[in-house]
């Protein structure tokens, strides 16, 4: 029988570590969407991370309220095995999707409309104005993605899909970081809502918005786009 491979046994090793740090993140990213009730009731938070250097889906999926377990279910499968994954559309530039619950969002995926983002504090981090309503559900994420961005190129690619009657679908570099617009776009929506209440949630004044991209160093990105 031959040695296994130096080189094998390495990638091995880095790849139980880089499972393991990310488990943390996703315990990390759960434990503070819950604590600041971003998260809905039932708890709903499950990770999809794409493995650099491997062909590799990382996937975390944790307990709902009424599970008796309370650990993470982590599973690891071939990347290639997940040709429907969103994580397979480049011009996202992304590695995380994270399916997520919250109360605010999922009005609006219930109202079957998509999400105007008109709080800086979130808009400030996207160069995307909207989220939109993902309504044939017959059709995948990466689907409905893809002919969006074929057929819009000059709006910037959404950081999310609010899932018609439902939760919504977000995707990002990095599990934390993608949790973190999570935060933000449902603070967003929570603020939108109670602003209904005076009048509405009202459009960008003249500069503001251009003076938040330019604080992230987005500006000439978002520029680019008409929306």
């Amino acid at each position: 029988m031959n040695a296994p491979d130096r080189a094998d046994t390495q990638q091995d090793i880095d790849l139980v570590s880089f499972v393991e740090e990310a488990r943390r993140d996703a315990q990390h990213a759960f434990n503070f969407l819950r604590e600041t009730g971003t998260l809905s009731a039932s708890l709903t938070f499950h990770v999809s991370h794409r493995i650099p250097g491997h062909d590799r889906l990382l996937t975390i999926r944790f307990p709902s309220p009424w599970d008796t377990d309370r650990s993470p279910r982590i599973s690891v499968s071939a990347f290639s095995d997940h040709p429907e994954s969103v994580l397979n559309e480049e011009r996202l530039d992304a590695d995380t999707v994270i399916h997520a619950h919250t109360p605010y969002l999922a009005a609006w995926s219930l109202a079957h409309k998509p999400f105007p983002i008109l709080y800086v504090a979130a808009q400030r981090h996207l160069l995307a104005r909207e989220i939109p309503n993902h309504l044939e559900r017959t059709r995948s994420v990466l689907e409905v993605v893809r002919e969006r961005l074929d057929t819009q190129p000059e709006l910037a690619p959404p950081p999310a899909l609010l899932e018609s009657n439902g939760g919504a679908n977000f995707w990002g570099r990095g599990i934390v970081k993608t949790a973190q617009l999570i935060l933000l776009i449902e603070e967003a929506a929570r603020f939108q809502a109670i602003a209904a209440q005076i009048g509405g949630a009202q459009p960008y004044t003249p500069g503001a918005i251009e003076l938040q991209w330019r604080r992230t160093g987005l500006l000439d990105r978002a520029l680019a786009y008409k929306g």
